[in-house]
């Protein structure tokens, strides 16, 4: 999950940690198949790993949240939103994790990428907000990137699924990303809305997957070290420093250079997806890969 926040920058120093963190950002979010895989490969559920990741994200956000001594005071109102924000960064996550089985990684964390001009596309149909030209040939864009990366391996029916889940991940990323300002919750600190928003994820994953999956695939984390350093780190670097990171660069350099510098992401997805795990390439998913990074940059400065 990634949060949003006002441009603050100000002096060189910061503009540069800004930068620093925007980036490390990006490149932390795509080591997500790095940490998750390993586990899915030992046998470990979709549903446990997923709870395990909110788990020890929220632990690890709690503990700068204690740091920092921020208040941790919620009301009712807030908490029900929070609830709901909770439900869609679940199927976002599920659903992102659930595509490593059925396509190499960093093709299904591209067309996961492509969140931006779902948000589009949503506020066109249901705020009637106007299509800007940009947005149109965005929207173009995303579309041609998807197809290539759809048809990349020449299988038909098993790519096109993984490419219908990321694209439900996508989905469900966009509507929280709407949800967020229009249930007026960007007044609240991002690092307290993401914990927040982690805890109650934590809670209700913890439910499905011990309902799903039973006590068995959660104690594979004991049993195997290597599947348990890969879940520890699963929690920490994609997800509690990549989200810490994203607030610190938003805060100092902007939505818009961080939203740019977000393009690592699927880059480094890729790259670990070759280096790591042997994953198939070919001139398609770069085409792919390509347009819908282009489309995301094109619909940034649009805006």
């Amino acid at each position: 999950m990634k949060t949003a926040a006002i441009d603050t920058s100000g002096s060189r120093p910061w503009r540069t940690k800004g930068l620093v963190c925007a980036m490390v950002s990006g490149a932390t979010f795509g080591m997500m198949p790095l940490f998750s895989i390993p586990a899915l490969e030992a046998g470990m559920s979709t549903f446990t790993v997923v709870a395990y990741r909110f788990l020890l994200g929220t632990a690890a956000m709690l503990a700068m949240l204690l740091v920092c001594r921020q208040s941790l005071r919620v009301s009712f109102g807030e908490l029900w939103r929070i609830t709901v924000l909770a439900v869609l960064n679940i199927v976002s996550a599920v659903t992102l994790i659930y595509g490593y089985n059925l396509m190499p990684s960093g093709a299904a964390t591209t067309v996961q990428f492509s969140h931006p001009i779902f948000t589009c596309v949503l506020l066109m149909l249901f705020f009637r907000e106007r299509p800007r030209v940009l947005t149109v040939v965005a929207i173009l864009l995303a579309v041609l990137g998807v197809a290539a990366i759809s048809d990349f391996d020449g299988d038909g029916d098993m790519s096109l699924y993984g490419v219908a889940i990321e694209l439900l991940s996508g989905l469900a990323y966009s509507f929280y990303m709407i949800l967020v300002p229009k249930f007026r919750l960007q007044s609240m600190d991002s690092t307290k809305l993401t914990f927040y928003v982690f805890l109650v994820s934590t809670l209700l994953m913890v439910a499905v997957a011990l309902a799903v999956d039973g006590t068995g695939q959660a104690t594979l984390a004991f049993a195997d070290k290597r599947v348990a350093f890969s879940l520890l780190l699963l929690g920490i670097i994609p997800t509690a420093l990549s989200n810490i990171t994203l607030t610190i660069g938003l805060r100092n350099v902007g939505s818009t250079i961080t939203s740019t510098l977000s393009a690592l992401e699927p880059l480094v997805a890729i790259i670990i997806g070759l280096a790591v795990f042997s994953e198939p390439f070919s001139m398609l998913t770069l085409v792919g890969f390509v347009c819908i990074t282009a489309a995301v940059t094109l619909l940034i400065f649009d805006r």
